[in-house]
């Protein structure tokens, strides 16, 4: 009698290291055998988390070093490493790409990175300054089907070199209409114009993080119309906006952050 087992092992393995792989405890599991290893180096590949001068915690990397912020010359090392020759067998299985906290992220240097990493849908550039439109061009033109893009800048930094403006918005509206997630907080010299056309552009928009951007009601009228698979929409200090035109969104979208801005004329009266 042939006995036939239910289980594909390699298929079940895979599963697990997903879960691994999410946890970020994948490295340590190319250790217990070489069908672990084999299975487990391109699922390793698909996602790399750079950090950048505010590296505050360690973090793997897939080729098995842990980063802090005093180890920055290994970081460089790691995306000299990308730019050789010679490169890492897996770095076309990799989707997914953040390049956080890093103050001096040039045009130049992102290039470099877009040209290596050829199958990317999720983006992710937090915190990280020093591009300009030249870089969202150059995004627009190589990824297609990117479905999470983030450029959020934090506030106490100023860009040195290279400012997002609506010219790279209007860029990203005309090639993308498979995102789901943008964040594009306190990127101040972006105006309702090419936001109002992000947001025609992308109807399948879950979440979007317009924090600080200076949007207005006709913006909020836009999001209500279009983004009808919207679930999550965060618009801290955003205080050009009423309660009457966010009260038009769908019930179903989590509103974050909105606080309705103080009436001078009341505060005055009652201090009067």
């Amino acid at each position: 009698m042939v006995y036939t087992s239910i289980f594909n092992i390699q298929e079940l393995l895979e599963h697990i290291l997903h879960f691994l792989a999410v946890d970020k405890s994948l490295y340590p599991a190319l250790f217990v055998c070489r069908l672990w290893y084999r299975c487990a180096v391109p699922s390793l590949w698909k996602y790399i988390e750079l950090k950048g001068n505010d590296l505050r915690y360690g973090h793997y990397f897939p080729d098995g070093y842990i980063y802090h912020e005093r180890d920055r010359t290994r970081w460089e090392r790691f995306v000299e490493r990308m730019c050789e020759k010679h490169k890492p067998a897996y770095v076309t299985n990799t989707t997914h790409l953040e390049i956080t906290f890093y103050h001096s992220l040039s045009d130049k240097k992102i290039k470099s990175i877009v040209n290596i990493f050829l199958n990317i849908i999720h983006l992710d550039f937090n915190f990280s300054t020093g591009f300009s439109d030249k870089t969202l061009n150059r995004i627009a033109e190589s990824y297609p089907n990117l479905k999470h893009l983030n450029l959020g800048k934090d506030k106490y930094v100023s860009s040195h070199a290279g400012i997002i403006t609506d010219k790279g918005l209007f860029a990203l509206a005309n090639a993308y209409h498979k995102l789901e997630y943008l964040n594009i907080s306190h990127r101040i010299e972006i105006t309702g114009t090419s936001i109002s056309s992000i947001i025609r552009s992308c109807p399948r928009l879950q979440e979007l993080i317009l924090s600080f951007c200076g949007i207005t009601d006709e913006i909020i009228g836009e999001i209500a119309c279009s983004c009808l698979n919207l679930k999550y929409l965060d618009l801290e200090g955003c205080y050009k906006i009423s309660k009457e035109a966010v009260d038009q969104l769908n019930r179903n979208i989590h509103v974050e952050n909105f606080v309705m801005p103080p009436d001078f004329i009341e505060i005055v009266s009652n201090h009067s």
